[in-house]
């Protein structure tokens, strides 16, 4: 087991709001098209690295981070046995919680490299990888309130890549079952409050509908929702139904919890094309199976980890475990940055 670095584990367990700056305002934040930075690190077998990502990643603010299992010539290879879990801490209002990175598995041999039609990206298309969701359920939703913390939505886009906007459908629904519907366009990555997507989230608005009264949470009101890629859009391209990432964020008064969803459907996706015409050769729309199962939590030779936040009085834990008892691997990080500080 390895933490590194040293020196800042005793702030990450230790620290208080007092010694730990304040949040950067987003107003000083710049938008950097999820840029790359790239690092490499060797699991022995049974090995856990546990790093601070403001000091294991100096360049980006905000934005998701992408670990695969590469060889000694740092060529991305099948090798299913890739755990990790991000952590993310605000050292100002002690808002803190944890998930599990998207796991998926290589679709070639132990060892053998999976980038199959030589594109200088990793397919999640049923190939390289496994697909991804087609669509995404989150079970529950408490109520947004009129004042205080609001719960948050992270999205990532996964057909097209860096050129393209994607629009996401979704349909919300109440203690009696009635259906609302939103939409909302995001490039890349985004971080955002759940009434940015519809103020149906409120909970002044579902007191206004025809809500069960006999169904609240501590006299909350809530419901659940689901979403699925509409469109993705560049300059030169349109991908119809294409794939997502998501994790929900809730907050209810001090408390923060985060969970991976529910999916339903595969899709192809793609991490991470920078061309307008995305990484699809000839470029199509993404191919639906709405019968297709994912199987998540399982050791992958791709992870998926939603997040990092590195503003000031944010602390970022990600952790990625070798669990084959017997082989090292080699590991690519990849930072996606969408925002860096001015």
């Amino acid at each position: 087991m390895r933490f590194q670095p040293t020196p800042l584990a005793a702030l990450l367990v230790f620290a208080a709001p007092a010694i730990v700056s304040a949040s950067t305002p987003s107003s000083d934040l710049i938008d950097l098209g999820c840029s790359e930075f790239n690092r490499y690190e060797e699991l022995t077998p049974n090995d856990t690295l546990s790093l601070i990502v403001n000091v294991h990643n100096p360049e980006h603010a905000q934005g998701f981070l992408v670990v695969s299992a590469v060889d000694e010539s740092f060529t991305h290879i099948g090798f299913d046995a890739l755990i990790g879990q991000t952590l993310v801490i605000d050292g100002i209002e002690r808002f803190e919680y944890s998930v599990n990175a998207f796991d998926y598995r290589a679709k070639v041999a132990r060892g053998d490299g999976t980038d199959l039609n030589s594109d200088g990206n990793r397919d999640l298309d049923g190939n390289e990888y496994e697909r991804t969701g087609a669509e995404i359920l989150v079970p529950r939703f408490i109520a947004v309130p009129v004042a205080g913390p609001q719960s948050e939505l992270i999205l990532i886009g996964l057909s097209g890549g860096v050129a393209f906007d994607t629009t996401v459908d979704f349909l919300l629904y109440n203690d009696n079952e009635e259906v609302f519907s939103a939409e909302h366009t995001f490039n890349c990555w985004e971080k955002l409050k759940l009434t940015t997507v519809s103020n149906a989230f409120r909970s002044d608005f579902l007191y206004s509908t025809d809500h069960d009264d006999n169904e609240s949470l501590g006299g909350r009101e809530y419901g659940w929702f689901r979403m699925q890629g509409a469109i993705a859009n560049s300059m030169s391209h349109q991908i119809a139904d294409p794939s997502i990432a998501a994790v929900y964020i809730e907050r209810v008064g001090p408390y923060s919890v985060a969970d991976l969803p529910f999916e339903i459907g595969l899709a192809d996706g793609s991490l991470l094309p920078r061309t307008p015409m995305g990484g699809f050769v000839p470029a199509a729309p993404a191919a639906v199976d709405p019968e297709g199962r994912i199987q998540r939590r399982q050791p992958g030779s791709l992870l998926l980890f939603p997040e990092f936040d590195s503003r000031g009085g944010h602390v970022t834990l990600i952790t990625v475990t070798n669990t084959d008892p017997v082989e090292s691997v080699h590991t690519h990080f990849v930072y996606y940055g969408k925002y860096g500080v001015i």
